[in-house]
């Protein structure tokens, strides 16, 4: 592998720092022969492209064997190798475990178990041996004391295996837990804690134990008798005679693992189906601590759509981005250098790669707001559907490849650096361990106010917790809270009402509106609007809009007094330096209907090119009859751009639903004529454009004393001519008027000053948004392609759409994302220069101000 500049170079194929591709066929490093590979690639980042192929899994359905190493990516100074193939009778393997002799047990897809006996001597092939024919589709296995734990999904249930009378078979078979619900995202994978229990994680498919005792709030929906889908983390005792609900409020997360602190991990999965929207959470690592309730809840494709991410959540872990998570496993038991030795690797089956997370301890915990850490990708493949992972007793990594019937392998991955690079691995661990001892004293006072769950002393436990909970340390705040809503809610409402230190009342008043009692929720709004909201910081005042938006949702409803002073105190943030509490306070303040509101609303949505934050603004004012014709006109030139938009299979239907219920608030005509605008389609060819003269090589110095000319009395309807003459039309949508390949200039004065918009003209490389670069891509038999690639509308098409001609937005090339051999971008824009050299100097200052009008000045008549 080749480096130069910032671009790495395998096999000739160009990786940007930013991307995961990779060659599918050209050999990386030292080739060797077909079974073993090594490589120099260093960290290209997570981040997945445009070009990255979510359905690479599929090519390893018809497979003969397990896929090549030699065409895998691998981190420098590691070495892969394909250990065994699957046999056809052998199945497809979901999970794997090391036994203590140093034998692999596999799971198979459908049923049963596998062992097996890597051989001693070179050339000699492995032994397999089934070793049970009855459970389905374990997900899970785990050697613990003295027994293979089996969390078998389709078998809905926690099995122990045990061998009895010495002979090396499992003749012993105990069903210690049967849940209930359904195996998609189910029963998944086991870990031993550093207590002895048996950690078993599940997806949202399977049903919330009721009879256990629940380290999470009991004042959260499962706990008021309502039936919720979200995954959760079981602990039992070696019997499974002791059961405890751990933590809950996850999506899909596979895998599940210990750090060498005895702290729980796991990497969660998204809703492919919201991907794009405000409600979306990408794929992410998270730490699991006792009594997390991280958001979740399985109800995806409702309208309106549920936001899973709020403050009174345990807190946000580090996002992965696009993937589809299974296994994750510590290094804690390898023998790789030390940076490695504290890794996660979390495993992405659908871009078939091993995502290597370095997280450092930040206060009593490793994400959120203290996060510090890093991400790379390890090892990649295609097809690399990698289902599990674990360390044998040589210290190297096995893992293997499986699932959805596609062919498996049982692979390999030992270190063969240097010891010079160990060395200095080695000294890069020592200096991140510098805050490893307050961050064990914070860790310690986390799991002190944990335990306070536990127990009948309320009053010792209001005494340890009450102070906490405006604790500098998020993590530790989190766990003070719940362990005050853990204690009898008439020992703590009167105390959480009357507490006058600011951040403290904030923390108090958000555990009290997440009780069932409606009186509650209207008595802890009509405190927050007592409280000095600029003493709080910017998380305490996400928590007090949480607290009014929980109000406002009740069946109670709010005092006119309280509901003026919330929308007088709010208001003066509105809007703010955080995008984030922008979409808090938007919410707030149209839901309390205060008089700014809807023009300050649409002042963001108009500022921002952020397609979640437009979403989600468009989502808030959906419903706002108050609307006058100007702002109506401006709410309507961005809900048409969201056919443009990214996303998973639900975008359309979020449009669509979004459109029905802005239309729905218009009177008769009014709705007609916009639902006829709305449903007008881009015209699959534009007119011809007749040529014009070369008028003057316009340069910025000619026209930057004429801007102010802009403002005066201009031809807005020439301008209109004009963006059509110079060619803008093609590319560039104003309005209703024009494509959508380039940016949409709808907006562009409130996001841009007029000398900046000439320049960007006149210049158009001089500043290039990463999604409007050129890329140049050599297919596998190849073709050389170049141009823009327009988004899809799902990201996870396995076709790559490039405009191949800037003039003519018609001419569209489709490329099997298969077929990518090479990707590279370049800095320069699609836009040619020149465009305003056939205008006179009247006609480019009417073209500026039709871009200023926004192309909506008689839209609204």
């Amino acid at each position: 592998m080749r480096r130069f500049g910032s671009r790495a170079v395998l096999g000739g194929q160009v990786l940007l720092v930013t991307l995961a591709l990779f060659a599918s066929r050209p050999a990386i490093g030292q080739t060797g022969n077909d079974s073993s590979a090594s490589g120099a690639a260093s960290s290209v980042g997570v981040k997945i492209s445009e070009a990255d192929d979510y359905t690479q899994w599929k090519q390893a359905l018809n497979a003969e064997r397990g896929t090549d190493p030699a065409s895998f990516r691998i981190a420098d100074g590691f070495q892969i190798e394909l250990l065994h193939s699957a046999a056809e009778a052998e199945g497809s393997w979901v999970s794997m475990a090391i036994d203590p002799r140093g034998r692999i047990i596999v799971a198979k897809e459908e049923r049963g178990l596998l062992r097996i006996t890597l051989p001693q001597q070179s050339g000699d092939k492995s032994l397999v041996e089934t070793i049970d024919d009855t459970l389905l589709e374990c997900r899970g296995l785990l050697f613990a004391h003295d027994s293979l734990y089996a969390n078998a999904n389709n078998s809905k249930g926690l099995y122990r295996l045990r061998d009895t009378d010495g002979d090396d078979q499992f003749d012993e078979s105990t069903l210690l837990y049967r849940s209930a619900g359904g195996a998609g995202h189910g029963r998944n994978d086991l870990a031993l804690g550093p207590d002895g229990m048996i950690y078993s994680i599940h997806g949202d498919s399977v049903d919330l134990p009721t009879e256990f005792f629940d380290a999470t709030s009991p004042l959260s929906e499962h706990r008021q008798g309502q039936l919720t889908r979200e995954g959760h983390v079981l602990r039992f005792d070696r019997d499974g005679q002791k059961a405890e609900v751990f933590a809950t409020g996850l999506r899909n997360p596979f895998g599940i693992d210990f750090n060498a602190d005895g702290e729980l991990f796991t990497y969660d999965a998204d809703a492919e189906f919201d991907m794009g929207s405000p409600w979306y959470r990408p794929t992410r690592i998270v730490h699991v601590v006792r009594g997390g309730d991280f958001g979740w809840r399985g109800v995806t494709g409702n309208w309106p759509p549920y936001y899973p991410d709020h403050p009174d959540n345990a807190l946000p872990a580090m996002d992965i981005g696009k993937g589809s998570p299974t296994a994750v496993k510590f290094g804690t038991r390898s023998n790789f250098p030390s940076r490695y030795r504290r890794a996660l690797f979390a495993l992405d089956w659908a871009y078939g790669r091993i995502v290597a997370v370095h997280l450092k301890p930040s206060g009593a915990g490793y994400s959120g707001a203290g996060y510090t850490g890093t991400a790379e990708t390890f090892l990649q493949g295609r097809p690399l559907n990698v289902t599990d992972l674990d360390f044998g007793p040589d210290g190297a990594m096995y893992f293997v490849t499986g699932g959805r019937k596609t062919k498996s392998g049982l692979y390999r991955v030992r270190f063969v650096g240097g010891a010079s690079q160990d060395d200095r691995a080695e000294a890069t661990a020592e200096a991140d361990q510098a805050g490893d001892a307050a961050a064990r004293q914070a860790r310690q006072l986390r799991r002190r106010l944990e335990s306070l769950c536990e127990g009948d002393d309320a009053e010792r436990a209001l005494a340890e917790a009450w102070p906490e909970l405006d604790h500098a340390d998020p993590w530790i705040r989190y766990a003070a809270r719940n362990a005050v809503e853990h204690q009898p809610l008439d020992a703590w409402r009167e105390r959480a009402l009357d507490e006058t230190h600011p951040r403290r009342a904030v923390a108090a008043l958000l555990a009290l509106v997440r009780s069932p009692e409606a009186d509650d929720l209207v008595a802890a709004a009509s405190r927050v609007a007592e409280l000095n909201l600029f003493e709080l910081d910017e998380d305490r005042l996400e928590m007090a809009t949480y607290v009014v938006e929980r109000a406002l949702a009740g069946e109670a409803g709010l005092q006119p007094s309280t509901n003026t002073a919330l929308a007088e105190r709010f208001g003066r943030l509105f809007p703010h330096a955080e995008a984030r509490l922008n979409r808090r306070l938007s919410s707030v303040l149209i839901g309390l209907k205060s008089p700014d509101a809807i023009e300050r609303t649409l002042q963001l949505l108009a500022t921002t090119d952020d397609q979640t934050d437009q979403m989600h603004y468009l989502f808030v004012l959906r419903e706002c009859r108050e609307m006058n014709a100007e702002q109506r006109a401006r709410y309507a030139a961005t809900l048409g751009r969201m056919r443009q938009y990214q996303g998973g299979e639900g975008m359309p239907k979020f449009q669509r639903q979004l459109q029905n219920d802005w239309l729905a608030t218009l009177t008769g005509d009014e709705r007609a004529r916009w639902q006829t605008m709305l449903a007008a389609e881009e015209p699959a060819t534009l007119p011809p454009i007749e040529p014009r003269p070369e008028v003057r090589k316009w340069q910025a110095a000619d026209l930057v004393g004429a801007l102010d000319d802009v403002s005066q009395g201009r031809d807005l309807r020439r301008g209109q001519q004009m963006f059509a003459a110079a060619l803008c039309v093609r590319c560039h949508r104003v309005g209703f008027t024009g494509a959508a390949i380039g940016p949409d200039l709808t907006f562009v004065a409130r996001r841009f000053g007029r000398r900046d918009l000439l320049e960007s003209i006149l210049d158009p490389s001089k500043v290039v948004a990463e999604q409007y670069r050129t890329v140049r891509i050599v297919t596998v038999d190849g073709r050389v392609l170049s141009g823009q690639v327009l988004p899809a509308s799902d990201y996870r098409s396995p076709k790559l759409r490039i405009a191949a001609n800037a003039e003519d937005p018609a001419d569209i090339t489709e490329l099997d994302k298969q077929q990518i051999e090479t990707y590279e971008t370049s800095l320069l824009s699609p836009m040619p220069q020149g465009l305003l050299n056939s205008l006179t100097r009247d006609e480019i200052l009417d073209l500026l101000a039709f871009l200023e009008s926004g192309g909506l000045a008689g839209v609204q008549k």
